[in-house]
């Protein structure tokens, strides 16, 4: 699913990689106490979300995704719901977020739950993509 949205923006998609993460969902966010969920329609998984824990009542936000034919149904306010509830149960006063800036209604949301933008960078995937920066007070 994450592979599809890749594919859908134009980004390169590398398994052994930069997209290792998802590939070993153990070892890359709950070993380190971090936490990642799928969304499910049936058998088919529709969206993802992980949230890791950075110091200072601080966490972010990763691998926010939602299936394109999910869109347009509020999934993607019911995802982020879930993932704000979940980071202030476990204390966390803040969310950071980075986005590609081509993720249009995706930042759009998350300025609708309070996230502040605080800048860009160019991200360490393999095409330097740039990237909004957020913090969503928690």
């Amino acid at each position: 699913m994450i592979k599809a949205c890749f594919e859908e923006y134009g980004f390169t998609w590398e398994p052994d990689d930069y997209n290792s993460d998802t590939t070993d969902v153990q070892a890359n966010y709950i070993d380190p106490g971090g936490w990642f969920w799928v969304m499910e329609e049936g058998d088919e998984i529709i969206a993802t979300v992980g949230l890791m824990p950075e110091g200072n009542g601080a966490c972010e936000l990763w691998r926010m995704y939602l299936n394109a034919d999910y869109r347009g149904k509020r999934l993607g306010y019911r995802l982020l719901d879930f993932i704000v509830a979940f980071a202030r149960e476990q204390g966390f006063d803040r969310m950071d977020i980075w986005s590609d800036v081509k993720l249009i209604d995706a930042h759009r949301l998350y300025r609708k739950y309070g996230a502040e933008f605080i800048g860009q960078r160019i991200c360490d995937d393999p095409d330097r993509s740039l990237e909004n920066g957020y913090i969503m007070p928690l």
